[in-house]
């Protein structure tokens, strides 16, 4: 992946969050409000073929965290929430510049992008350090931070679904370019994530934990084989 494609990515993704934060703190320090970036389940655990946007959301998370720390230094009446979610139905796939031979698609679970705006008006409302958006989110980021070589060991499984059937050629590549409106069809996502809804009413339990890892666990299984 060429250099300057990384740095525009993050002129996007890192530069982005950080300009339209600090326009909106000025204004919040004054009359409060809620702070809402969207990092993603890569901002904890990388994946393999999205290493720049990878380290794009692990830079939006430190930006974040930071900026958090000093508001609270500071007495401003600013919450400071990071939504990460996992795969969602939108068309990412379709806009993001691909250097593969096919053309990319996002590894199951795929989420419905509804979740993803459920989690951001519950963050506006409660004020809330971080949320994740599906478990699989959760999951991959707990076993990355927990486990990270058996983390590793899922390399085999991302690449496989990371890659469709279909020849590259029908992205709209918007890494410099306006992307446009969206596909008139979307990947199919779920509606629900049963772990955010947890999340949200504060009733997530070790129990739900560890029943995401087992399930991550499975897929490192079967990746093997």
């Amino acid at each position: 992946m060429p250099i300057e494609d990384q740095r525009k990515l993050f002129e996007t993704d890192y530069w982005g969050v950080v300009y339209g934060s600090m326009a909106a703190v000025r204004h919040m320090k004054e009359s409060g409000g809620a702070l809402i970036n969207v990092g993603s389940e890569v901002s904890d655990r990388a994946v393999p073929l999205q290493g720049a946007y990878s380290a794009a959301k692990h830079a939006v998370k430190g930006f974040t965290d930071a900026l958090r720390m000093e508001l609270r230094e500071e007495g401003a009446p600013v919450s400071v929430t990071l939504i990460k979610p996992a795969s969602i139905a939108t068309g990412f796939t379709a806009h993001a510049r691909n250097y593969m031979d096919v053309q990319p698609t996002l590894p199951p679970p795929i989420y419905a992008p509804e979740t993803v705006a459920d989690a951001i008006l519950h963050a506006a409302e409660h004020p809330t350090r971080d949320l994740y958006v599906g478990g699989a989110a959760r999951a991959i980021a707990t076993l990355g931070q927990n486990m990270p070589s058996l983390a590793d060991r899922m390399a085999g499984w991302l690449f496989r679904h990371q890659r469709s059937d279909a020849a590259a050629g029908g992205g709209s590549d918007s890494l410099y370019e306006g992307g446009g409106s969206h596909p008139a069809q979307q990947p199919a996502g779920r509606r629900h994530s049963m772990y955010t809804h947890m999340a949200m009413h504060q009733r997530t339990s070790l129990l739900a934990t560890m029943l995401l890892l087992g399930g991550a666990a499975c897929l490192i299984m079967r990746s093997r084989r």
